[in-house]
């Protein structure tokens, strides 16, 4: 089975404590309590109001090992040592090659693929591929896999006799960025992302499997792809199965 995730963020205090990884446990707790009552979006913005007020830099709030914990252990719970798994990006950031490495050889997966986000150490650097090439059988800024995806006419899935949606083997495209036509309009991206990161955005319209935005939900930027990352699923990889079930609701819903 293959497997994807994507901003796993291994050894990140930023990340860290806006996932909940918080060590003093009466900030932990009143954060949580923000998160469950008003939301994500005004528990972020608590957590940087309250740090700031106490004068506690995210370094020395966050609980990075808690939280590498559970990143490596929603992997592991999912993902076995036969299967594929694909990190697209942001694998690791304000930590050292040794920690990253580290955390990669705890996965029990054996077969890891990487497609690079621009927090990892060979971003526009790909010379800095070999430090990754130990734990990683393939390293990329873009890849396409071949998936069983559903069969689209005029924009709408197709549907079978049975009134099951047609499927037929079709090329999805991996990237650590959402489409460009994405970042150019500015939907579901950082507002920051087009002056930064549109020369590598994929210029593909086709089907397209992504990460970066850290946002609740897998909902893409259009009905032709889904977020994989960590926020959106629950901190859990994602199967090759939910994605394909998920874009075959996504163009049912458009129909």
């Amino acid at each position: 089975m293959r497997y994807f995730t994507s901003d796993t963020h291994f050894g990140h205090p930023l990340v860290s404590v806006l996932r909940g990884h918080i060590k003093n446990g009466r900030i932990r707790a009143e954060y949580m309590e923000v998160w469950h009552t008003q939301g994500r979006d005004a528990a972020h913005a608590w957590i940087r109001e309250t740090l700031t007020q106490e004068s506690i830099p995210f370094t020395k709030a966050a609980d990075v090992a808690s939280h590498d914990e559970a990143i490596i252990a929603g992997i592991n719970e999912r993902v076995g040592a036969d299967d594929e798994l694909w990190l697209l990006g942001d694998v690791s950031f304000r930590c050292t090659v040794a920690h990253t490495l580290e955390c990669l050889r705890r996965l029990n997966c054996k077969h890891l693929h990487m497609i690079i986000g621009n927090h990892d150490r060979n971003f526009r650097l790909r010379s800095n591929d070999k430090l990754y090439e130990d734990v990683f059988e393939t390293i990329d800024d873009y890849r396409e896999i071949e998936l069983d995806l559903p069969v689209l006419t005029d924009g709408h899935v197709t549907l079978a006799q049975d009134g099951s949606v047609r499927t037929a083997p079709q090329m999805a495209g991996m990237s650590h960025f959402p489409r460009a036509t994405a970042m150019l309009d500015g939907r579901g991206t950082w507002p920051d992302d087009r002056d930064k990161f549109l020369d590598v955005a994929p210029e593909t319209d086709d089907w397209l499997i992504y990460g970066h935005t850290h946002q609740e939900t897998p909902d893409g930027t259009d009905p032709l792809c889904v977020n994989v990352g960590e926020d959106a699923w629950g901190f859990r990889p994602v199967s090759e199965r939910e994605v394909i079930d998920w874009l075959i609701e996504a163009n049912r819903t458009n129909n």
